[in-house]
């Protein structure tokens, strides 16, 4: 195995496979972000058996290297199937105890969902609502929704609901998005950490939206995005508004505007399968409504070394 980095002229030739026909977590731009945004670093594993790659991210916690895998491991940009999945996964836990790479991988990111889960491992099935914009036309992605929404999308539209999209407005965007953060209890990522995707990866693969009634934001999505797949990473609304199906929408366009690009996909990132809990379940309901294809898989966290983990468990406690 090699550990690969775009921050690294000399890695550049092997790397040069990947491209905008690739997941955006293997552009160079998004080793920048991290290095920017947060001080950590993003590299990209390459498996010499299998010739595929697997981003990583690395950080520390006092005297612990933690690893978190941010994508599943693709080749010719194409995900491994579950069988090469798991023999790449049992090489790169190997080479971390080997190198002493990491004392502990962590889950992986929502939007890395993997196929195959390692001896020994801890983990949750998941999975995500996937549109298919390759092969359908825009009439044919709309009768895939479910009626209450194709009936909602149609009173936003004729109630005067109007999308913009661009770095202009981020801001509007970044309010929706907080709005619901807070309103949630929830934590929210700082306005920041959207401006290092615009600046890194740029129009062409970070995309903000923002669905306006007379002229007041009243919903907000982020999308990251390739040819591979478009991700809707972040989204929020203002609550209350007589345009009842404004997200629904601002979706919808979004989708619309993505097919124009050449993306091939357009993934809203994320549900949590076999929960109980009623929001996560309802969140669970939106998404199936776009009657996308619900793509299943795992999310799995394992220690490369018990005793060191334990001990930063223990003094965490």
């Amino acid at each position: 195995m090699k550990q690969l980095s775009w921050l690294n002229p000399k890695d550049s030739e092997l790397l040069s496979g990947l491209n905008n026909n690739s997941p955006f977590q293997f552009l160079p731009g998004f080793s920048k972000i991290y290095k920017e945004y947060s001080g950590e670093k993003v590299f990209l594993i390459y498996s010499e058996n299998l010739k595929a790659f697997l981003p990583i991210r690395l950080f520390t916690s006092h005297f612990i290297k933690f690893i978190q895998i941010l994508h599943a491991p693709i080749r010719d940009n194409k995900e491994l199937n579950s069988e090469e999945q798991l023999q790449f996964f049992n090489e790169f836990i190997e080479y971390c105890k080997t190198n002493n790479l990491c004392e502990r991988l962590v889950q992986p990111h929502p939007y890395g969902i993997l196929s195959a889960i390692p001896n020994g491992s801890k983990y949750c099935e998941f999975g995500t609502y996937i549109t298919d914009l390759a092969t359908k036309s825009d009439e044919e992605i709309f009768k895939q929704f479910h009626p209450k929404y194709q009936k909602a999308i149609h009173h936003t539209e004729k109630s005067g609901g109007v999308v913009k999209f661009g770095i202009e407005v981020l801001e509007d965007f970044y309010k929706c998005y907080e709005h619901t953060m807070r309103k949630a209890g929830a934590i929210s990522e700082n306005i920041q950490y959207f401006k290092a995707y615009c600046k890194y990866l740029g129009s062409e693969n970070a995309t903000p939206a923002v669905v306006y009634d007379n002229g007041n934001p009243v919903g907000g999505i982020f999308v990251v995005h390739t040819n591979y797949s478009a991700l809707c990473t972040h989204a929020g609304s203002m609550g209350d508004t007589k345009l009842y199906g404004s997200m629904k929408y601002l979706h919808f366009e979004m989708m619309k505007r993505m097919k124009s690009l050449g993306v091939k996909k357009y993934d809203l990132v994320g549900v949590r399968i076999g929960n109980n809990d009623p929001a996560l379940e309802g969140i669970f309901r939106f998404k199936k409504g776009f009657g996308g294809e619900l793509k299943k898989g795992y999310l799995w966290k394992i220690d490369i070394d018990p005793l060191k983990t334990r001990v930063y468990d223990f003094l965490l406690k």
